[in-house]
């Protein structure tokens, strides 16, 4: 098994943990599925930041940064 980052361990956890809630006639509650869609976005949002941030450090660290 590869190390994830906490970032990407965090949005494996999530998904492994995602349960939809049903409605009574079919298909899945809409406002909870998008609840969930931000939450996942916000986590999405969260590990771009950081891979970003090491993308720029390595950058400096070769002295081609920006």
């Amino acid at each position: 098994m590869r190390f994830l980052p906490d970032y990407e361990e965090k949005i494996a956890a999530f998904l492994q943990g995602l349960k939809f809630r049903r409605k009574i006639f079919g298909g899945v509650d809409e406002q909870d599925a998008l609840r969930k869609i931000e939450a996942l976005n916000e986590l999405y949002k969260e590990a771009l930041l950081a891979e970003r941030a090491r993308c720029d450090a390595l950058l400096e660290e070769r002295g081609d940064a920006r």
